[in-house]
């Protein structure tokens, strides 16, 4: 398998974690080109060694370049009989910068994974101009491509897993992974298939609910932290509130329009998730994306729903203060919860 791999990067090979990839791969060169800090003795953690058999596509910062090589990568099985797997990284904001290529990339049917990393307000200091809002919307919209939002690595290891076996498969699509590089502390659990399962369907249980539930948090990547810290602090009044994990809206959502054109919704894995809580459980959503990437929920499970996400541009701040700002910590969870419960009671 990682011998047909081969990657590409848009001037940010480094900041978006694939150095230790291109230190064991090298960079593809047409001649081998010496790495410059070793000549000259410098320090460095990377090794930028320049040959005809390195698997790195170093690029300009120019997007929509990275769309052109990833759609000619991802063809190069019915043009040359060789199938490739390649791999695109950039920062998330920047999908929209290459946009156009993107669409024709998918239209053409090429077959690639690209990674938007960092992503969403999560990348604090750098401020707004590399803070992105709608690109999960984007990911949601696109014909061709299944887009993830993990958490946890356990997650982005079987969505990688599940995304070179679309690239393998005569009929694939193409994979977008929306990351952070946000520190997280990993679940202890055993990934087994059932939970795989789930996760490639879109969405599991991090905590289920109790069977008198009156409030449920689903929550996505980088601020399920803020959904643990609002729900550990609404169980002295909501003992059995449960907090729902979103791995992929898109496949969600998809999966829910699909049962409904079928007339059978309670075969939605949306529906079949959320039926463990009494109908009168409401839902905060919460993500670092616009809040309609999971508002919908609310809709497909016939819920009172608030829906909690970036509707605003970023700014530098640290990351307290401006998730506090943007009302996407777990006081606007709290707060969130504090309005669907006083709807039910009071309807």
């Amino acid at each position: 398998l990682a011998e047909r791999i081969v990657t590409t990067s848009p001037d940010v090979t480094v900041s978006t974690n694939l150095g230790g990839w291109v230190n064991r791969t090298g960079v593809f060169s047409r001649k081998p080109k010496a790495d410059v800090f070793k000549a000259e003795n410098v320090p460095s953690t990377q090794r930028w060694e320049e040959k005809p058999e390195g698997r790195h596509l170093e690029l300009g910062i120019a997007e929509n370049n990275l769309f052109l090589a990833l759609a000619a990568l991802g063809l190069t099985e019915p043009l040359f009989g060789r199938r490739l797997l390649p791999v695109g990284t950039l920062y998330d904001p920047f999908v929209a910068r290459g946009l156009d290529a993107l669409i024709y990339a998918l239209y053409q049917g090429a077959k690639f994974m690209v990674v938007g990393t960092p992503s969403g307000v999560t990348l604090a200091p750098e401020g707004g101009a590399h803070q992105s809002q709608t690109t999960s919307l984007i990911g949601m919209g696109l014909p061709n491509l299944h887009s993830y939002e993990p958490a946890y690595v356990d997650e982005l290891a079987v969505i990688m897993q599940a995304g070179f076996e679309e690239m393998l498969s005569d009929d694939g699509v193409s994979s977008y992974l929306r990351l952070s590089t946000r520190g997280l502390e990993q679940p202890q659990r055993q990934m087994d298939a059932s939970l795989q399962q789930a996760v490639l369907k879109g969405a599991y249980w991090l905590k289920p609910p109790g069977k008198s539930a009156d409030i449920i948090i689903a929550a996505m990547g980088a601020v399920v932290p803020e959904a643990l810290e609002a729900h550990a602090a609404l169980l002295e009044d909501c003992p059995d509130a449960g907090v729902l994990v979103i791995t992929s809206p898109d496949l969600l959502h998809e999966d829910w329009l699909r049962a409904e054109r079928a007339n059978r919704l309670d075969h939605a894995h949306v529906r079949t998730l959320l039926d463990a809580a009494p109908l009168g459980a409401g839902l905060v959503t919460i993500c670092d994306a616009h809040p309609a990437t999971l508002g919908w929920i609310g809709a497909a499970s016939g819920r009172d729903v608030a829906a909690l996400g970036v509707e605003g541009f970023g700014q530098s701040a640290n990351l307290p203060d401006l998730y506090r700002t943007l009302r996407i910590d777990a006081d606007a969870i709290l707060d969130a919860a504090a309005r669907v419960i006083w709807r039910a009671q009071t309807a």
